[in-house]
């Protein structure tokens, strides 16, 4: 328990209970308006990710900069897959100078061939020790982040992105259609069951249909991590449901687009965890499968009118 306080965003308090209205300091960061009737909700698993992407590659990179300063075997791997004949001639002149000629070593191209007999394999760990810092550095900068889940209270939608897949599920007059459950700090629901009290800690999984297959569905985590605040997982699900199912848009939204600007660290890691090259969203082909999804709905929905009325005979 105290591990999780410890990564608590600082200064932050408590949420009060869903009764006693929404936390917005600590939601701001989980929770963002789009627009006047768009909610858009901060996938957890992006932080996380990132943060071990961005953690792996310094790592990584901190060892290939060692091995180039120190000169050691695991450099001289990469130097052989750089550039082999280079690393070997000097290699060769080492030894010709060491024992006074070419007598004993030989002339450089014969040795050259024994050398590349039982050592050019080496090339293959120079390769994978150079991959790894880029591997990381592509998953952290160049990988598009995950795309936050967004819900429209005119249209009663919710929709996201997810490798290329469009997901959108829509919303009647509840919210038990986005199938929304809190879960702890550990996806062993016995260990949850075991410390009841690690659920406020946890991020709010929310199951989506595909735009077309609506029998396939996908789980997503929403939170910010760290968590923001204690029940941060059962605030957001207060205010989706909230946002969803008032008639006129919440008071509390003009009161989240009012809180005070983040600091300076925050900034910094909430740029750090949504850094990516590519774009994370794709309006215009979103507008129009949102729209496509929209006119078979009510075609259906007429469809449905017109058999009930005994109008198709």
């Amino acid at each position: 328990m105290s591990l999780f306080r410890r990564l608590e965003t600082l200064g932050e308090q408590d949420a009060p209970t869903s009764m006693q209205g929404l936390y917005l300091p600590g939601l701001r960061y989980s929770l963002r308006m789009v627009d006047e009737d768009t909610l858009e909700v901060t996938r957890m698993d992006n932080g996380i990710i990132r943060a071990i992407m961005w953690g792996m590659f310094w790592l990584t990179a901190y060892f290939v900069v060692q091995s180039w300063w120190e000169q050691n075997l695991l450099w001289d791997n990469v130097r052989i897959w750089l550039d082999s004949q280079e690393y070997f001639r000097e290699q060769y002149d080492r030894w010709v100078l060491r024992d006074g000629g070419t007598q004993i070593v030989g002339e450089f191209p014969d040795w050259y061939v024994g050398m590349m007999e039982m050592h050019g394999n080496r090339w293959i760990g120079g390769l994978i020790f150079l991959s790894l810092p880029a591997f990381f550095f592509y998953c952290a900068f160049v990988w598009p982040r995950y795309r936050p889940l967004r819900f429209n209270r005119k249209h009663g939608i919710a929709y996201t992105w997810s490798w290329g897949r469009f997901f959108l599920t829509k919303i009647g007059y509840n919210t038990r259609d986005l199938d929304m459950a809190l879960r702890g700090t550990s996806i062993d629901p016995f260990e949850n069951m075991r410390n009841p009290q690690l659920m406020g800690f946890g991020p709010l999984v929310i199951r989506l249909r595909h735009h077309r297959r609506q029998s396939w569905k996908e789980r997503w985590a929403l939170g910010v991590f760290p968590p923001s605040h204690e029940g941060q997982n059962s605030q957001i699900a207060y205010a989706i449901s909230d946002f969803l199912t008032s008639h006129n848009r919440p008071d509390w939204c003009d009161a989240l687009e009012q809180q005070p600007p983040y600091s300076w660290f925050d900034r910094f890691l909430m740029g750090a965890f949504n850094l990516s090259l590519l774009p994370a969203w794709w309006p215009r082909r979103t507008e129009r499968l949102i729209q496509a999804f929209l006119d078979r709905d009510a075609a259906e929905r007429d469809a449905l009118r017109r058999k009930a009325n005994g109008m198709d005979g």
